[in-house]
């Protein structure tokens, strides 16, 4: 199992334990808050850009949700899974999920945290910020 099955996974456990720890009831602000808890424990090497990637999805796309209840949707947890390929500096995942808005907050992301990053995964992600044309 690779990073990103094993991260879609952790995502539907997460869904399915909020569920039944609950009686049944699902609340998916919390669900998704465990699941941006869980995206960051993935990449704790990364340290605060973790953190920013996931405040980033869960206030942009689960919390300005127009259905809230009901997140997160599968166009979510493909956004999700992007992030994690991101991170992972997966050069062959599928990207068309994010938006030049995203690119671009990644790129910001990036910048911020820059001095605190493993130089490899620093370049990594810069190259993949580079060919879906966040550069200025």
């Amino acid at each position: 199992m690779n990073t990103i099955d094993k991260f879609l996974s952790d995502i539907q456990k997460t869904i399915k334990y909020d569920r039944a720890n609950n009686g049944g009831h699902y609340d998916a602000k919390r669900a998704c808050t465990q699941i941006a808890k869980l995206f960051e424990t993935n990449n704790r090497n990364l340290g605060s850009l973790a953190v920013s990637i996931s405040d980033y999805w869960l206030n942009t796309y689960i919390l300005g949700s127009a259905d809230l209840a009901n997140e997160p949707g599968e166009e979510n947890i493909e956004r999700i899974k992007a992030f994690q390929s991101f991170c992972d500096a997966d050069e062959e995942a599928d990207y068309s999920i994010l938006t030049a808005d995203d690119w671009e907050n990644l790129r910001d992301f990036v910048d911020d945290e820059a001095e605190n990053l493993d130089l490899d995964a620093l370049q990594n992600m810069m190259n993949l910020i580079l060919q879906n044309g966040a550069l200025e």
